[in-house]
Parts: structure tokens; C-alpha cells; sequence
């Protein structure tokens, strides 16, 4: 039997995240809220949040948006997101040479799956080099169990006994009993297997602090740790912690977990579909279940134009666009999916939209305003909190990273509180049927916010030499807009913590720049048709491909992203390649008709979408099609838009 659900509504998040440090998901916000997570007493938090949060359904909710669970409940095993345990689990992918190991378990081996870890991870098992300190395996001999029910409610035991009985979940008593059989399997392992002492730690990772969104125990021979045992310290919670709760649990006398009331965040079947397509854009880097923690895992340092470049190209052509990025932001209740605003409550509390719109009140901000002149209409100078002002200076970890950059250290931001203007990621980029003003508009503000700041320090008597910075999202604490006024005279600890995120605000210009001057060119060479009028392209195209007849239009195809051979086929303008034409003077592509069909349907369902929605990518069942479905895909340079990983093709 299997348990169909259908996704919550956006509306239905603005009741459970706090947003701390800028979260817009549950798993940043209990790693945020709990940063070491390693006891009983921490466990037992969680839970706590989580039931506070929602409990089961948001959260869900969350790994479902991120495409880790399917609509069956089950995990997903694609290549997109890449959850690896379950994958194994399921016989999906296999590890060379772990049958014997695997025999080791007896009876348990129906149940559970011993798996291993990268082979360089094993070999650097007692390096001291950071670049393996956390990442190494965490002993000499370092195994993983995990188990064959891919039901979500297993993935991590953030959710064990938590699932309600009518979503085919268990109790805590029922989760209790699981668990003890994962403990004796595990140990059972580690004795039959030979060589192991009797020194066995069993850990797991919480929720919030997990790599890999599927069940992994880590089975550890203590007699020989590794460096990255207490590099991980702090997120190693013993299995017998969890067993300890979850008894707990069973004995309170507590009602068992209950689903939603039925028909509160019931969403249609076309809506539940398009929601579904989640995996199309995200590979869940270090298990993220967020575009913010995904930006973040693939771009650990971005300082400069390049990096930035990268996070914009990612977010376009990868990760689902603006679209996706308003949803999360939309389900994370920082922003109002009707108006495009940013939302000013407590809950997510966003202090720099609060400050922007007169909510929250800094005092003796009034005056370091005036400092601004004509440019207080459109923009507002903030402060840090007194006591991160205070510790500027301080080497204590308490405060490094958390306190002011500098002696000298302000913000500025907009006034404005439309979506297009709270992050750096995307100026420019926001469409005109969510309000945006485009590129040439977009850069004309930042400029002008950048004379503001920098009118602001001259009048303020700081010294000449000025920092603006901006952490572009996924590296940022607070989702509205916030740039960083830093006198570089007099820098502290903190600002030398976030070198690895401070982006300085002439690189987001200089990208700005190169866009607009893109976009000019190609404009341009389209409306001036310079070498002839089989540049200029129709609007309505008809194409002979492959002998068989394509009406589109070419805004349909214009879709895919910018610099793909689909896309420069049509683009027109001076350097737009030349077409060869049948007898009828038909533009003809020599491909296989069908494939190219269904990748025209896919981009004409796109368009028509709402903003917002996700549709599926195509599916092909026969292999022979499917091949071709995907060489073409692959040809056309559009793998990651149609949902396929890179070089996918073979």
C-alpha cells in the first residue's frame, strides 16, 4: 500500500519558520537554533521545534519541494537530487566488494544494508590536513548502516515516531523497536566481521546537521579515531541518545501523532503536479533542501565577479529561475506571493525590510540619515546592534564573524520592498509579471545606492578608504537587502571572517554592466537585421525538421537560456547562423522529429505556466527514444533546463 499526499500550500510556511540567520527552510533553522547537536537533551529539542513547526507535514513538505521524497512518500533514488543511501539501499547504485560485509549482518541483512564510505575518505582516514578534517572517514575502520524501507519516515531519526499512523507511519514505541534492531544489526556487524575491537560508537547526524537526506548510522571502531571523529564532535549524537527519547516517548502516555486536519492544504492535482517537478532544477548539495543551502554548497567562496556571475547563471539556468526562488521565499514567509513584497512581521523576523519600512525604529539613526540628503527618499542607513558595534575588535569565536567589520560599520539599504531589490542574486533578473524594471533600471539604482553610501561616509568623516560589500544569497543572514559601509581604515576580526563572502559592490556593477551590454547587443542586432532578412526572424516560425512540419513560435523557443545552441539558433540579429532551407523556404533542422517535438511541447507548457509553477520535463519510456531524447537534449546544450545532469547523453 502506498500513502499519495499532496504538497502544502505556500501560505501554509508563514505560520512555522522563524527565518533565524535568514533561513528558508527547517533544516537551516534547527541547525541556526541548534548549532551543536550531539545529546539527549538536544534531541529532544528538536523534536520539540519540529512538533512546534508543524511537525511531519511541513516538514515533509520541505523534502518533497527539494524533490528527496516522491509522491508515494518514498525517497527518491535519481541523479537529481543525489541521495546516495537511499540509492544503495534500493540496489539503485552498488559498492564493489562489500557482499562478504554485507553477510556479516545474518538475518538483519533483509532489513538493513552496511555501506562504505569513498575510498579516499578511507585512505585519509588519520590526516591532519583541513582539507580532509570532517570529511575523512572517522576511523580507521568506519562502516555505515542503513535501511531498505525507503519510507520517508526512516530518513533521519528527526522523524522516527513522529509520522501519523494514517500517512503509514509509527509510533515512538514502534520507532523504539526499529531502532534497538538497527543498534543489535549494527553491532552484530561489527563483531562478525573481524578485526573490529569492542570499542563500537554508533552515531547519527540530526536533521539540520545531516550531509544526506536518507538513514546513515555511523559505525565507528573507537580503538583507532581519526581527527574527523572530533572534527565532527559536535554533530555526533550516540545512537543510544535517540533510543533513550524515543522511550521516553513511548512511556508519556502522549496521543500518537496526527496527519493535518484533511482538506486544510489540500491542493488540486495540477497543482500538486507542478510542485512535484522539484528535482527538475535541484541536486540537494550536501543534502540541502533549500536553493539558498544549494547556492551556498556548490559556491563555498563568492567574492568576486566571476563567482557571481555563477551564482546568477546557476540560479537562471539550473535552479529553476526567479520563479523558484520567489516560491521559497514565498514558502518561507518572507515573501507575499500576490503583492511580491517583502514581508515585515516578527515571524520570519527580516530587520532590514523592517527598518526599510518604518517598523522598527533605530535610535539616533534619524540623524546619521540626514547625512544621505535627497537620497533619504529612496534609501536608509542602519546600524548594527549595539553590543556587535561594542565587540568590533574582539578575538573572542564568540564574536568573531557575529560582530561589526569595523570601527566604522553601517548599512544601507532601499526603501523599496519589492522582491526584485532584496538580494544582489537578483538585480535586473526579475521578470515584468512580477513588477521587475530589468537590467538598465536596475543598475541605474545600485549605482545611485552606491553614490549614497559613499555620500554618506564623506559626510560622516570617515576616512577614504571605503568597503561596500554584499553577501549574495545563500552566504547572506538576513533576506532583504543590507550593503555593507565598511571604513577599511579600521577592520576587525569579523571582517576578515567573512572574506570568503564580503562581494564588493563595483564587482555586482561590473556584472550588472556586461549583462546590460549583452542584452543591448543582442536587441540591437535583432532590430537592425544587418545582413539581410533571414536574420530577422518571424515571430510565428514554421520548421521543417526532419521532414516533418513545426509550427512555434520563436519566443516559445527563445525559452532556454541564453547561450545554448537552441538559443543562438534563433536569437537572429548579425551573427545568428546561417539556416539551410527545404523547397518551400522552411528553415530545415536535419533531427529526429520526435524528440525535438517533445522539447517544443515541454517549452510551450513553460510558457504557459503561472509564474511560479513547476512542469514536469518530459518523459520517454522506450530506451531507444529515450537515447535520442537525450543526444539531441545534449546537442542542444539545454541538459540542465530539461532536467538532465550534464554529459547525460550516454
Amino acid at each position: 500500500m502506498t500513502c499519495s499526499f499532496a504538497l502544502l500550500p505556500e501560505q501554509h510556511a508563514q505560520a512555522y519558520l522563524d527565518g533565524t540567520n535568514g533561513a528558508t527552510c527547517l533544516k537551516e533553522e534547527f541547525f541556526a537554533k541548534i548549532p551543536v547537536l550531539n545529546t539527549a537533551a538536544h534531541f529532544r529539542q528538536v523534536r520539540r521545534l519540529l512538533r512546534e513547526m508543524g511537525g511531519s507535514s511541513v516538514l515533509l513538505d520541505e523534502l518533497a519541494f527539494a524533490g528527496f521524497v516522491d509522491n508515494n512518500a518514498q525517497l527518491t533514488v535519481n541523479e537529481k537530487p543525489f541521495n546516495v543511501f537511499a540509492r544503495l539501499a534500493s540496489g539503485v547504485m552498488h559498492q564493489p566488494s562489500m557482499q562478504k560485509e554485507q553477510e556479516a549482518l545474518g538475518d538483519y541483512s533483509s532489513r538493513f544494508k552496511i555501506c562504505r564510505n569513498r575510498q579516499e575518505n578511507d585512505d585519509f582516514w588519520d590526516s591532519r590536513d583541513p582539507s580532509w578534517l570532517g570529511r575523512a572517514s572517522m576511523a580507521r575502520r568506519h562502516r555505515f548502516l542503513t535501511t531498505r524501507d525507503l519510507h520517508w519516515q526512516w530518513f533521519n531519526p528527526i522523524a522516527f515516531g513522529m509520522v501519523p499512523e494514517d500517512e503509514e507511519g509509527v509510533g515512538p514505541a514502534a520507532a523504539f523497536a526499529e531502532a534497538e534492531a538497527m543498534k543489535a544489526a549494527a553491532l552484530q556487524y561489527a563483531q562478525k566481521i573481524g578485526g573490529w575491537s569492542d570499542e563500537v560508537g554508533l552515531f547519527v547526524n540530526i536533521f539540520g546537521h545531516n550531509s544526506v537526506n536518507s538513514l546513515f548510522i555511523h559505525i565507528i571502531d573507537m580503538s583507532e579515531p581519526s581527527p574527523s571523529l572530533q572534527a565532527n564532535a559536535f554533530k555526533n549524537c550516540s545512537l543510544d541518545m535517540v533510543l533513550k527519547v524515543l522511550a521516553e516517548e513511548a512511556n508519556s502516555g502522549a496521543p500518537p501523532p496526527r496527519s493535518l486536519q484533511p482538506g486544510v492544504y489540500h491542493l488540486s492535482e495540477v497543482e500538486t503536479l507542478r510542485l512535484r517537478r522539484r528535482s527538475f532544477f535541484f541536486k540537494g548539495t550536501d543534502g540541502a533542501t533549500s536553493l539558498k543551502a544549494e547556492l551556498v554548497g556548490r559556491l563555498p567562496v563568492l567574492i568576486d565577479a566571476a563567482a557571481f556571475r555563477e551564482a546568477r547563471r546557476l540560479m537562471l539556468q539550473e535552479l529553476g529561475g526567479v520563479a523558484a526562488l520567489k516560491r521559497e521565499l514565498v514558502r518561507s514567509g518572507f515573501v507575499e506571493a500576490e503583492t511580491n513584497l517583502l514581508t515585515t512581521g516578527v515571524k520570519p523576523f527580516n530587520v532590514f525590510a523592517r527598518v526599510a519600512a518604518g517598523v522598527m525604529k533605530q535610535p539616533g539613526m534619524e540623524k546619521e540619515n540626514e547625512a544621505l540628503g535627497d537620497f533619504q527618499s529612496r534609501f536608509i542607513v542602519a546600524r548594527n546592534l549595539p553590543e556587535n558595534d561594542a565587540h568590533w575588535d574582539s578575538k573572542d569565536p564568540e564574536w568573531v564573524g557575529k560582530s561589526s567589520m569595523a570601527l566604522r560599520h553601517r548599512f544601507i539599504t532601499t526603501k523599496s520592498l519589492h522582491l526584485q531589490w532584496f538580494n544582489a542574486l537578483v538585480f535586473g533578473l526579475v521578470p515584468e509579471k512580477y513588477g521587475g524594471i530589468g537590467l538598465e533600471a536596475a543598475l541605474a539604482e545600485i549605482e545611485a545606492m552606491r553614490i549614497a553610501a559613499l555620500q554618506y561616509t564623506a559626510a560622516s568623516n570617515w576616512s577614504d578608504n571605503i568597503g561596500l560589500y554584499v553577501h549574495v544569497f545563500g552566504h547572506n543572514s538576513v533576506n532583504s537587502l543590507h550593503v555593507h559601509i565598511v571604513d577599511l581604515a579600521d577592520v576587525g576580526p569579523s571582517y576578515w571572517k567573512c572574506e570568503h563572502k564580503n562581494l564588493s559592490l563595483d564587482m555586482v556593477i561590473k556584472v550588472l554592466r556586461e549583462e546590460l551590454a549583452a542584452e543591448m547587443e543582442i536587441n540591437q542586432a535583432v532590430e537592425s537585421g544587418l545582413e539581410g532578412s533571414e536574420l530577422v526572424l518571424p515571430d510565428v516560425m514554421e520548421l521543417n525538421v526532419g521532414g516533418s512540419l513545426v509550427v512555434v513560435s520563436r519566443a516559445t523557443l527563445l525559452q532556454v537560456p541564453i547561450g545554448s545552441v537552441l538559443h543562438s539558433m534563433f536569437v537572429g540579429g548579425w551573427n545568428a547562423p546561417e539556416h539551410q532551407k527545404d523547397a518551400h523556404d522552411r528553415i530545415f533542422l536535419d533531427f529526429p522529429p520526435d524528440p525535438f517535438i517533445r522539447i517544443v511541447n515541454y517549452l510551450r507548457l513553460f510558457r504557459l505556466a503561472p509564474p511560479g509553477a513547476i512542469v514536469p520535463a518530459p518523459q520517454v519510456e522506450e530506451k531507444e527514444s529515450e537515447q535520442d531524447y537525450r543526444t539531441l537534449v545534449h546537442f542542444l546544450g539545454i541538459e540542465a533546463f530539461m532536467g538532465l545532469e550534464p554529459g547525460s547523453s550516454s
